[in-house]
């Protein structure tokens, strides 16, 4: 009787454990309500897919396809996904090193025969992690002058890959993302298979997983059943047109159903195996270690991790060409959510939103009820203003901006996207954010300076002042400059008080100091100029750097404005 009555204990506890653990029964019309901002018949819209253990349990459309034609999107609607595409990069390299035809230490020379030039190996892993040294392919074009609208084949960027690779850097301390890796990549991949990348990858993934609707765009071909792209403008939309001429990728279009498919290949693999998923999803490496699992980290497979209130979720996101893509994977929960939208605006906080109503039961508290439980310090407003000020981040190339109001320290980093700051100690604040987040300020020192930390990784920025000294001795800054990586060249003057960089095709761009010797420009790509000088004072030349491209060198050139012209 004893026995009996400890098995029923038993047999009890496991039916509640099992009910604990159930993720909630959500209804369409609960999902319906968290993408209703795109249920409109005059404006583009989004299709969403939901697998929950396994099943896809939603797949609907809301919104135009097309907004001329007034075709309603649903569950069939084809979207541009860009970057989320790379995924299938990954897994096509890993089922082929599980074939022992590559391995992801393998030089990239080994099987391109047209990089035999670069001075040290790069592997097929750093093209994958981003930690060549290459230098992102769309700022580098920027920055020598091409337009978007310019032809920009795969010639003329193994072109501009060969000529930055005489100052690659030869280790792999950074994450640098570029295209032109994976470029490297689909070339690499029809190498090795003999067949062309696009036929790799429909025969060994999209068929194999019953993915029907995902196709390779090649050059504009007619594909059913496709989402026009649009850009809102003057209170409507414009129609965003894809240049197919300057694209080194291969495009995919597909659907949120095949999508699906695919998380569900990653949640329970049909092609590949649990060990190819588990190196998919591992841990991007930098500088020989992996990097730790914080906010943003990247992985292997391209997508990114966040501590979503708890929980672990992996996702990949897109916003490109009139279109915006998220999928969303929680894989201790066998969830996933992908979005695709058409009207070129950041769609995933949706996404999200839609997760959460399946897992809510299993997250933490919210930022707002945890701010309730930080034990502050008070400090007076007299206190709070010694750390106002601007504050230049040399590693980022960013500008922060601390200062008081109503009787809080904020932490500002662009119109619309700010923090507060709660003093933890009488120079430390923690910041009100996603994710565990400290400030802390040494004001004893000249300049001051911030320390930010997130997570183990700690970001210093040092105060500056607009009116230094240094910065007023512009004329030694004027003259011509030239970058071999680039093969371009730029001028730089005075006008109106200011320095100012010119180039052939592109806008002037008024650049406004930083920190000695380091100035930043009011234009996209010009994040960072460090100017350095010989040991008589005279500036040799500049550092370009920016998000994509690091420590581009600008030789001062010694020839005449007029002969420069003439080169030109």
């Amino acid at each position: 009787m004893k026995k009996l009555f400890t098995t029923l204990i038993l047999f009890v506890m496991m039916i509640s454990f099992s009910q604990e653990i159930q993720k909630r029964q959500i209804t369409t019309a609960q999902i319906d309500a968290i993408f209703s901002q795109w249920d409109t018949k005059d404006k583009p819209g989004i299709s969403v897919g939901i697998l929950n253990d396994g099943k896809i349990v939603h797949a609907k459309g809301y919104g135009l396809a097309n907004l001329e034609h007034q075709i309603p999107i649903n569950s069939e609607t084809k979207f541009h996904i860009g970057d989320l595409a790379k995924e299938f990069t990954v897994y096509a390299l890993l089922l082929l090193e599980k074939r022992g035809q590559l391995s992801l230490q393998d030089d990239i020379r080994k099987h391109m025969s047209k990089l035999t030039s670069f001075s040290h190996p790069i592997s097929i892993q750093q093209l994958i992690h981003h930690t060549s040294g290459l230098n992102n392919d769309e700022v580098s074009k920027a920055l020598a002058g091409w337009r978007s609208e310019d032809v920009f084949s795969k010639k003329q960027a193994y072109k501009m890959i060969l000529n930055q690779s005489k100052s690659l850097p030869n280790r792999n301390i950074e994450q640098r993302f570029t295209d032109a890796g994976f470029m490297i990549l689909e070339d690499l991949i029809s190498n090795i298979s003999k067949i062309s990348y696009a036929n790799f990858v429909t025969n060994e993934i999209f068929k194999p997983l019953g993915m029907a609707n995902t196709v390779f765009d090649i050059q504009g071909s007619v594909i059913p059943n496709k989402a026009q792209g649009y850009f809102a403008q003057n209170h409507g939309f414009v129609n965003s047109t894809m240049n197919y001429d300057h694209t080194i990728l291969s495009d995919v279009y597909t659907t949120v159903g095949d999508m699906c498919l695919w998380a569900k290949e990653l949640e329970n693999p049909k092609i590949g195996t649990k060990q190819i998923v588990e190196k998919f999803d591992g841990l991007s490496v930098v500088n020989n270690k992996k990097v730790e699992e914080v906010n943003s980290a990247l992985y292997t497979g391209g997508h990114r991790f966040w501590n979503f209130r708890g929980a672990k979720k992996l996702y990949h996101i897109e916003v490109a060409g009139g279109y915006a893509s998220k999928l969303i994977r929680y894989p201790e929960y066998n969830l996933a959510i992908v979005v695709m939208g058409n009207d070129g605006a950041y769609n995933g906080s949706a996404a999200t939103g839609a997760s959460e109503l399946y897992i809510e039961d299993f997250l933490e508290s919210s930022v707002a009820e945890e701010t309730k439980k930080i034990a502050s310090k008070k400090l007076s407003e007299k206190q709070l203003t010694v750390f106002e000020g601007d504050y230049w981040d040399i590693n980022s190339h960013t500008s922060r901006k601390i200062y008081v109001a109503n009787d809080t320290l904020r932490y500002f980093r662009s119109p619309g996207n700010e923090s507060p700051l709660v003093p933890l100690t009488s120079n430390s604040f923690k910041m009100i954010t996603r994710g565990e987040v400290t400030v802390h300020f040494d004001s004893n020192i000249v300049p001051k300076t911030m320390s930010v930390k997130v997570g183990n990784d700690i970001f210093h920025l040092i105060a500056y002042n607009k009116n230094a000294n240094w910065s007023k001795d512009l004329d030694a800054f004027t003259g011509n400059y030239y970058a071999a990586d680039l093969n371009t060249s730029y001028s730089i003057s005075i006008s109106k008080g200011s320095l100012i960089l010119k180039h052939p095709r592109l806008e002037s761009v008024q650049l406004n100091p930083r920190i000695t010797n380091i100035f930043t420009g009011n234009q996209r790509h010009f994040s960072s100029l460090a100017f350095e000088r010989n040991a008589n004072g005279s500036i040799k030349g500049f550092k370009l750097s920016t998000n994509g491209v690091n420590d581009i060198w600008f030789q001062k050139q010694t020839i005449s404005s007029e002969s420069f012209v003439k080169n030109k």
